[in-house]
């Protein structure tokens, strides 16, 4: 179990584990004292987890309501996902040309758990480990400033980890695609990672945005 420093970051982990995996839902209105009773904690860390949150675009403050789960804005993901599929592409197309034979395992490794995490139905786990696992390759292409730009992207569009909640049939094929992927790096074939890294996130994000506008247009 995750160990935490202070009250703050434990409300915070769980509180943006929970509206990212859709155990919050969008526009749901959030009780400070109901929260502060379920984690243990007075009110001050609770409201300094939700102003970080609010920072980031996952909790809004309405003036004389209070604060609730953010609407999600489709047209701002989508204009992220279109960056992050550029990014991202690049990034493993030079993973595949630098990493060595530990990295591969390491990914490889990944890959395992994900397989071991779907076996056992738990998608929390899965959605966290396939995070990882992107990042690694991205860390690989040895470009930091690449890197913190798609970390960044990723943080600001944390939805996207809640694909295997809102569909939950992509788990299976995305772990399939994700062992392809490293199959390629393993080869040293960059121009096939990279084309079935961008078909992945091609298709992954169309389904999502697909999903979330229909969802929207139901309320």
């Amino acid at each position: 179990m995750k160990s935490f420093n202070t009250k703050t970051e434990m409300v915070y982990e769980q509180l943006k584990e929970n509206i990212v995996s859709g155990i919050l839902e969008q526009g749901q209105k959030i009780v400070v004292t109901e929260l502060a009773k379920q984690f243990g904690v007075s009110g001050i860390p609770l409201r300094e987890a939700l102003k970080k949150l609010e920072s980031e675009g996952l909790v809004e403050n309405i003036p004389h309501v209070g604060a609730r789960v953010s609407q999600f804005n489709l047209r701002k993901a989508a204009e992220i996902f279109a960056t992050r599929l550029e990014l991202e592409g690049f990034a493993t197309r030079l993973a595949a040309q630098n990493a060595n034979k530990d990295a591969v395992e390491e990914l490889q490794q990944y890959v395992d758990a994900i397989n071991q995490a779907v076996q056992n139905g738990d998608l929390k786990s899965v959605g966290r480990l396939n995070t990882a696992f992107h990042q690694k390759i991205y860390w690989l292409s040895g470009n930091e400033i690449l890197y913190d730009m798609i970390v960044s992207l990723m943080e600001r569009s944390e939805i996207s980890r809640s694909v295997f909640v809102l569909l939950p049939d992509r788990k299976e094929k995305s772990n399939l695609e994700h062992q392809m992927i490293v199959d390629a790096i393993r080869e040293g074939n960059a121009e096939k990672a990279e084309q079935v890294l961008r078909a992945q996130k091609a298709n992954a994000f169309a389904a999502l945005l697909n999903k979330l506008e229909a969802e929207k247009g139901g309320q």
